[in-house]
């Protein structure tokens, strides 16, 4: 069942039950006060009744020919008298009765309230009542309660046709309102289908409507449109994955098939072998890059706290080699900091900076690690004295396998990984790393949540 059929049952029903309870009370309310007013006339007629027939003697009616009761403003009713012994046998009459009247043991007790009984298919009320100064002597006086009936029947049939009237008027409006209603829902339904059958484009683009309704639709437009770019930026990754991986492979098999098509020398063989031997160091640099950006993904949030000083010593031994190699000093400026963060992550991370730092920097050069408290963050800068980078370059620096003009002309052996799998890392501690313009050279800027001091 649809949200729109269910919206409409609900309010039908609601509509049904109110309705029907309120219309059983008026019903219930307007019988109990027409009978009512009958008992009370009733009795007041049965009391003068009697005190005529005690003045005959109390074995004769005396039932006079005034009006009688009067039933919902209709005129006088026909009176049902019968007058009762001591032992409950019948002393006298009326002629309105078709046949005998009811025996005493069938009615309710004296001075009780007023009671239905049936005079062959008439339907009376009645009320049984002393003859003063004549002891165990009853007297029944009944009236018909046909108008009554008829009244409530024809408030039952009214009632009905009124019922059914509003709950079709109710059911026809309930269809138009949800509907309304519901027009966001609906297209908000269409374009869910339609992005699960894999339709990136489609978008709600709701302006009007209920505020909460525009902006859920505003939300999952924005949302479907994340998702394309994180989509895009997947198959993409993958393609390049697939390229770079194909590259060094194809040299390896390239080199490989080469080596084996003739008999060659010693030196020539060991020079295949270095060249495959490059091509697989290329293949599983690139392998554990990748395996690396997708565990990024999946860190948890930090609860240790480390120190930032400390993690950037042990990042800077693991490039020593190479540092020393082009003779680039690392140096460091500021106090030391300590975040939340995974220890090994953010050693990553820093080796990664310190690495790019140190293979753009000149020979002799300098690469310089600042630390700041910024109160609510810490930020550590790591800047270089190379060339930096140019424009183009910079807004595509921390894309998956992206390499700058300099890295392309000088066949950089990099993977192109190394400034994404760092900006991840940054994130998922809450952080950002950022390229900044503070020359010479290229300086990327490092923010982490700092850590609150214990106790």
């Amino acid at each position: 069942m649809s949200l729109h059929t269910r919206y409409v049952v609900a309010i039908s029903a609601i509509t049904l039950v109110t309705l029907g309870g309120a219309f059983a009370a008026v019903s219930i309310s307007v019988n109990a006060s027409q009978q009512r007013q009958l008992d009370l006339a009733l009795a007041e007629e049965a009391r003068e009744e009697a005190a005529e027939a005690a003045v005959l003697g109390g074995d004769e009616l005396a039932i006079s020919d005034r009006p009688g009761p009067a039933a919902n403003d209709v005129g006088p009713l026909t009176k049902y008298g019968a007058l009762y012994g001591p032992d409950g046998t019948i002393i006298a009459q009326t002629e309105s009765w078709q046949g005998r009247p009811p025996a005493l043991a069938e009615l309710g007790p004296v001075g009780a309230p007023s009671f239905d009984l049936w005079s062959d298919e008439e339907h009376l009320r009645g009320s049984l009542v002393e003859i003063p100064a004549h002891p165990g002597v009853t007297m029944l006086l009944a009236a018909p309660r046909g108008d009554l009936d008829g009244d409530a029947r024809f408030l039952m049939r009214a009632m009905a046709a009124v019922f059914g009237i509003a709950l079709l008027w109710t059911i026809l409006v309930a269809v138009a309102v949800v509907r309304r209603l519901t027009h966001g829902h609906q297209r908000i339904a269409a374009v869910a289908r339609r992005v699960a059958a894999g339709d990136l484009d489609a978008r709600i683009r709701m302006q009007r409507g209920d505020p909460e309704v525009v902006q859920l639709a505003q939300d999952l437009d924005t949302m479907i449109g994340r998702l394309g770019l994180l989509i895009g930026s997947q198959q993409r990754f993958i393609a390049n994955a697939a390229h770079e991986l194909r590259s060094p492979l194809t040299t390896l098999y390239g080199e490989l098939s080469h080596a084996l098509r003739r008999a060659r020398d010693n030196a020539e063989y060991e020079r295949v072998i270095r060249e495959a031997l490059a091509a697989t160091q290329r293949l599983r640099r690139l392998t554990e890059d990748l395996l690396e950006v997708a565990r990024v993904g999946a860190i948890e949030m930090a609860t240790q706290q480390v120190d930032l000083r400390e993690l950037s010593e042990e990042a800077a031994a693991l490039v020593t080699v190479e540092a020393e190699a082009r003779e680039v000093r690392i140096l460091w400026d500021g106090p030391s900091s300590r975040v939340l963060g995974h220890g090994n992550d953010l050693v990553r991370l820093l080796r990664n900076l310190l690495e790019n730092a140190v293979r753009h920097s000149p020979a002799g050069g300098r690469v310089t690690v600042r630390y700041q408290d910024l109160g609510r963050h810490i930020e550590v800068s790591v800047r270089d004295e190379g060339p930096g980078l140019a424009e183009v370059d910079r807004e595509r620096i921390f894309e998956a396998f992206y390499r700058g003009a300099h890295e392309r002309a000088t066949n950089d052996s990099g993977t192109g990984l190394g400034l994404t799998i760092a900006q991840e890392i940054a994130r998922a501690h809450g952080g950002e790393l950022r390229l900044v313009d503070r020359g010479p050279g290229a300086c990327f800027v490092l923010e982490l949540p700092a850590a609150k001091p214990v106790g």
